[in-house]
């Protein structure tokens, strides 16, 4: 059953698991692959949601809650504060705490649960400020990280190798706490197309045990450059390994073998810009 309720007919209530919008919702929940196939995107908890309704102007698709947020006061006043109550036309689902557990990914369900149109960049990208490359990893945890240090370190363009975990899962989301929505996020291809375009090579930096590697703290990086991080078990691909103008070694104890690659970037982009203060 459908009952449409409170302020201006922007709420909706799904009280059946037989409900053919609660169950289109479970399939769309069910992988990322099906996610990305409707060009919608998920963010889950009142964090996110802030970053949604507030800090973007992302397109929102439908926003799905359970009975238990509706007297939740910051959920409340998000939603009132944002405005949305009063624009655009697009469904706000409530439903029971039982039902809602249903299409939550998370362990302890809270909502809300929003679709959005994952954004696309309108600039292009600008070799004359830092690029942060992605090469190929896998974790989303990892890829979640790295966007949050390039956020924190004035990276403001990332790009993405083919294999790397969705920036828009709910995963990457989470362990980004929602510094997507304040990058510029491209495509290797886009990163290659304007490298080839430009025609002063600049600094393609590396973290590798190549025997010419240079250590950190020794080198010049006020310079704007592309940083690539590589994969967690591969590390960087050969390709980039070829074009890198430096190869940098991070100085560390010999306990242990290395740093995995969330550490790595954090290190490499705060010395970066300590060394620009």
């Amino acid at each position: 059953m459908e009952q449409a309720m409170g302020i201006e007919g922007k709420f909706r209530r799904i009280e059946s698991a037989q409900n053919e919008r609660f169950k289109a919702v479970i399939r769309l929940m069910g992988s990322n692959s099906t996610m990305r196939a409707t060009g919608l995107a998920a963010a889950e908890g009142l964090h996110l949601a802030e970053y949604l309704l507030e800090g973007t102007d992302q397109e929102i698709e439908s926003i799905w809650a359970p009975d238990s947020l509706s007297n939740n006061q910051e959920w409340l006043a998000l939603l009132h504060s944002s405005g949305l109550l009063q624009q655009g036309d697009f469904p706000l689902w409530v439903l029971p705490d039982n039902l809602y557990s249903r299409i939550s990914r998370l362990g302890t369900p809270t909502g809300p649960l929003i679709f959005f149109k994952p954004p696309t960049p309108v600039e292009a990208l600008n070799l004359q400020q830092d690029v942060v490359l992605l090469d190929g990893i896998q974790d989303p945890g990892n890829v979640g990280t790295i966007l949050r240090n390039c956020a924190a370190a004035g990276i403001g363009q990332v790009a993405f190798s083919e294999h790397c975990a969705w920036v828009w899962s709910e995963k990457v989301l989470r362990a980004g706490m929602g510094a997507q929505f304040g990058l510029r996020l491209y495509s290797e291809k886009n990163l290659l197309q304007a490298m080839s375009e430009l025609r002063v090579r600049m600094p393609v930096r590396v973290t590798s045990l190549h025997p010419s590697s240079v250590d950190l703290f020794d080198l010049d990086l006020t310079p704007a450059g592309v940083w690539v991080f590589g994969s967690e078990g591969q590390g960087v691909s050969k390709c980039w390994l070829e074009r890198a103008t430096t190869h940098i070694r991070i100085p560390q104890t010999s306990l242990v073998e290395s740093m995995n690659v969330g550490s790595s970037s954090a290190v490499c982009l705060f010395e970066q810009l300590r060394q620009r203060r």
